[in-house]
């Protein structure tokens, strides 16, 4: 991600922002996911809807 798109992302999750370039979301959203469970962080419910929405067009 470059620095201007970095800083539109801000601290937003999935729910809330997802990359301009549709092809990288599929990889956007399966890094998160890997992330998020190697740290065991939470999810919110809108989050993981959104998520369960981009991984079902993979």
């Amino acid at each position: 991600m470059d620095g201007p798109t970095n800083g539109q992302k801000s601290d937003s999750d999935a729910a809330s922002w997802l990359p301009p370039n549709k092809a990288y979301r599929c990889t956007y959203v399966s890094q998160q996911i890997t992330v998020k469970s190697i740290y065991h962080l939470w999810v919110t419910q809108a989050e993981k809807d959104a998520m369960q929405k981009i991984l079902a067009t993979c």
